[in-house]
């Protein structure tokens, strides 16, 4: 099977600071596994068919704490629904007429958070009937390499440091906010970025369970509207 050159130029991408960003979370997340009880099949298997770290944590915490499969269903499916309007913004910008529908139903489970904000990143330097190889190189190699980095962290767990362990899980939402930065051009990413940065503390400080997650939707909603009404003008 030939591999195309899209395909290959997404792999190259990730190689770096977002399979190293990504990876060092997923290794930090395979040694809290090991440490915690689970098998290594278990670890491995979490990746394989989860790919996002913050709903694996939930699951790994609930199946410690004695939660029901229903608690832990729902739990999941809150932490994680942050991927379906990622999926519905991303979608469009890789699809093709030369793409089977069927293979957009594939790709999915590859869009996480790194693999979503890396394309962003770069994805205007691809012609559109490219982006979809492009992204699966891309988002693809950067499934492959957490399921390793897991492995690893679960291997490797009895030989680092336990506070080594803990510091890695920080580089990966540094990354996050570097990314951020780097694309604060944006008008619409910056008021988001903004009323975020306003809200966060202080509705952390009146409501720590539900602070940050309300801080984020009603950034998002008011710029999503805000300029909504201004393209309606």
């Amino acid at each position: 099977m030939v591999v195309s050159q899209y395909i290959k130029r997404g792999i190259l991408y990730s190689i770096g600071t977002p399979a190293i960003g990504l990876g060092l979370s997923m290794f930090t997340f395979g040694a809290f596994l090991k440490s915690s009880g689970f098998t290594l099949f278990q670890s491995f298997s979490s990746t394989f068919f989860a790919f996002a770290l913050p709903g694996q944590f939930v699951m790994a915490d609930l199946l410690l704490s004695g939660g029901s499969i229903l608690n832990i269903f729902f739990a999941v499916l809150l932490t994680n629904a942050r991927l379906f309007p990622m999926t519905i913004n991303l979608i469009p910008i890789i699809k093709n007429n030369k793409t089977s529908k069927w293979k957009y139903f594939l790709i999915s489970h590859l869009i996480a958070v790194t693999a979503w904000i890396s394309m962003f990143a770069s994805y205007k330097k691809i012609e559109k009937d490219n982006r979809f190889d492009y992204f699966l190189g891309l988002g693809g190699s950067l499934w492959i390499s957490s399921i390793l980095f897991t492995v690893l962290g679960f291997i490797c767990s009895d030989f680092i440091n336990g506070k080594i362990i803990l510091g890695l899980v920080f580089f990966n939402p540094l990354y996050f906010l570097i990314m951020t930065l780097s694309n604060i051009n944006s008008k619409k990413l910056l008021l988001v970025f903004i009323l975020s940065a306003f809200l966060g503390p202080l509705l952390n400080y009146l409501n720590s369970s539900w602070g940050i997650l309300t801080a984020g939707f009603i950034s998002g909603t008011l710029g999503f509207f805000i300029f909504r009404l201004k393209n309606v003008k």
